[in-house]
């Protein structure tokens, strides 16, 4: 019943560098969260027929989900360390298995407590899952490339129970644990798929209610999309929202902006960020974001990256687009109802940031915020998130990123 995804490090993510007659082209190398290695296309996705034999594969890999959490189990790493890690566990069950309806408008797998699961459940508090059969949604996430069709599976509901019954009935050493802090263990892969899992999965539980009327929807097509109970042509798909983030250069080319809200983790600053909004440009965003928060004028603006981000903010799924942009002006007025502190970095520091997670790449993340605070006065987010990438690009680069005249314009590629 049960299979996992296993753990691989791979190369550290690098600068793609192209030269070019008229100077040079930065590109972000692909982030945690991309290369999924689910066929998800749409063609692909049409050929499933939950009436049918479910395709060749005889079967299918149900990925665990509450929330942000993701099942996993722990593993011990081949370093000479042997550090404890842990690889997400996905579930198998025979395609024809008479606990999976994978023929309905509603796919689901129906999870019955046994006795001995109940009786746990009913020694302690009232727990929702001691009782009759339950109905868990499935959402088709894609195939792999063995042909087998892979689902989430959200056990929000009953996550306490189902998690009891995979370690006694399924004899399974699994846990649940948020997929942000599992991301430095995750293979690439790995972290790709859960992270599909948890954004569609997200975005079911938000979206219940029909926006236009205010009926109950429910899933439909698989998961592919939600339709209104009431009425059916008010139909709802997943969305994911995007985000400018954006590292400012001094009109000299030798510092950066950078900057940290009251929520923050003390001690860390991060490149500026914000929601684009409707009917605006990249540029834009960027441009309004770095005013509203630090009041700070901008005018280039280059996008040299995205990554996925299925962990936003309440539960969203969010596209963030890495720009690097140049400012007109050094004098900076916090915006204290938005940020805590915006403050200017020299390349020395923030390059000396950079090259802790580097020198020291089998430290913790907390190991090097509290090294970081010793000698810098300040942390910045480790390599899982594409704002480390847009600092360590900055920061490596030779002198100003926007070279040219005094106004610092830049050398476009000609395509």
């Amino acid at each position: 019943m049960a299979d996992s995804v296993a753990r691989a490090n791979g190369p550290a993510h690098k600068l793609l560098m192209e030269q070019s007659k008229s100077g040079v082209t930065v590109q972000l190398q692909p982030q945690f969260f991309t290369g999924n290695p689910l066929d998800r296309s749409a063609d692909v996705l049409k050929k499933f027929d939950g009436g049918a034999s479910p395709g060749s594969a005889t079967e299918v890999s149900l990925i665990v989900v509450a929330g942000r959490e993701v099942c996993v189990r722990p593993t011990i790493s081949e370093d000479a360390a042997g550090t404890l890690q842990q690889d997400l566990q996905a579930l198998l069950l025979g395609a024809t298995d008479p606990e999976l309806d994978l023929n309905s408008e509603h796919i689901a797998y129906t999870w019955r407590p046994d006795a001995l699961e109940a009786s746990a459940a009913s020694s302690s508090a009232p727990d929702p899952a001691a009782g009759p059969a339950h109905r868990l949604p499935l959402y088709l996430l894609g195939r792999d490339r063995s042909d087998r069709w892979t689902f989430a599976l959200d056990v929000s509901e009953v996550k306490a129970a189902f998690l009891r019954f995979l370690r006694s009935s399924c004899d399974l050493e699994v846990g649940m644990a948020d997929l942000r802090a599992l991301m430095p263990s995750l293979s690439r892969d790995a972290c790709a798929i859960a992270g599909q899992a948890v954004a569609l999965s997200q975005w079911h539980n938000s979206h219940r209610f029909c926006p236009r009327c205010g009926g109950e929807t429910m899933p439909t097509e698989t998961g592919l999309r939600r339709k209104c109970t009431r009425e059916p042509a008010h139909k709802q798909y997943p969305r994911t929202d995007p985000v400018v983030i954006m590292l400012v250069e001094s009109p000299d080319g030798r510092r950066a902006l950078l900057g940290r809200n009251k929520k923050f983790t003390a001690g860390m600053y991060t490149c500026l960020s914000g929601f684009t909004d409707q009917c605006e440009s990249v540029e834009e965003a960027v441009r309004r974001e770095v005013r509203e928060e630090a009041r700070v004028q901008v005018e280039q603006v280059r996008i040299i990256g995205t990554q996925p981000w299925p962990i936003g903010r309440y539960g969203s799924c969010e596209l963030m687009l890495a720009c690097i942009a140049k400012a007109q002006s050094y004098e900076i007025m916090v915006n204290t109802a938005e940020m805590e502190d915006v403050q200017w970095y020299d390349r020395d520091e923030l390059l000396a940031a950079v090259r802790l997670y580097e020198e020291l790449p089998d430290a913790t993340v907390q190991e090097l915020q509290q090294l970081s605070m010793e000698r810098l006065g300040f942390w910045i987010p480790p390599p899982v998130a594409i704002a480390h990438h847009l600092m360590r690009t900055w920061a490596m680069h030779d002198g100003p990123f926007f070279p040219g005249g005094p106004e610092g314009e830049v050398l476009q590629t000609k395509l």
